[in-house]
């Protein structure tokens, strides 16, 4: 089944009390942390591919950077021109509503040096293709970053966060996943999916990370004490580049770079 830009929409109020939240923010500090690893000190151009309401975006705009942001939902994208405005950004981005299966037709004339593609490659119609095309519109040297579920993460989510052996039994070599804010299969993918097109795409791994290695199984009333949070912040920057931690992270995060 193919997206509508309806249901994103539907649930950008959703998505945005879920980033509020301390392991919200937790994932995209993490993230940006990583992707800070390999970027140069220049203005960079950068696409953010379903970027929906424009944290990231945003964020990088306002460290200097053009971004371009795309999106199959016009509320999506009127949240993050909102969010534009109101951090005084707008002129440092280009807004682009996308059909739900061709994120980047309109972009094919294009490179840029950082691309992000975060928690959306589930909902695309064809990631593989996806991936190929975000490859092609990289510059010489120009990094991806692909950042989403873990799908072995399921089995200790289910077995440690919602206590339930059975259902954690259930998720034992799941690739899909019935997604309860789109009302529909999605789904899993683990960072190997992407690793293995590397090459063939001619791009080279420069960073396999995870992301809410030990946040996501822990209870979330912990996570507002200000010290216990402290901690276990330090502590997810210690787990996310160290092996074999980073694979049974809650999100995989991908980072490659064009040859």
């Amino acid at each position: 089944m193919s997206n509508t830009s309806d249901e994103f929409g539907e649930v950008l109020q959703l998505w945005k009390e879920e980033n509020k939240m301390p392991w919200g923010q937790l994932r995209y500090d993490t993230s940006r942390m990583n992707i800070a690893r390999h970027i140069v000190k220049k203005k960079l151009r950068i696409l953010d591919v379903g970027g929906g309401d424009g944290l990231d975006a945003v964020y990088y705009a306002k460290m200097g950077h053009s971004v371009t942001i795309t999106d199959c939902s016009s509320t999506m994208l009127a949240e993050a021109r909102k969010s534009a405005e109101k951090e005084g950004v707008s002129r440092q981005l280009t807004f682009c509503q996308t059909k739900a299966d061709s994120f980047l037709d309109s972009l094919s004339d294009q490179t840029f040096d950082l691309i992000l593609c975060h928690m959306m490659i589930e909902f695309a119609p064809n990631p593989q293709k996806l991936f190929k095309e975000m490859c092609n519109l990289l510059a010489t040297s120009g990094l991806i970053s692909i950042l989403d579920t873990n799908r072995y993460s399921d089995v200790y989510t289910r077995a440690f966060r919602m206590n339930s052996l059975p259902e954690a039994l259930e998720a034992v070599g799941m690739k899909e996943y019935f997604h309860p804010w789109v009302k529909r299969m999605t789904p899993r993918f683990s960072a190997g999916d992407f690793i293995e097109q590397i090459d063939q795409n001619r791009c080279s791994l420069v960073g396999h990370y995870g992301v809410l290695n030990i946040c996501a199984y822990l209870p979330n009333e912990l996570k507002f004490i200000p010290e216990y949070f402290d901690n276990l912040r330090e502590l997810e920057i210690q787990l996310t580049d160290r092996y074999p931690y980073y694979l049974l992270a809650r999100f995989f995060q991908v980072v490659v770079r064009k040859n």
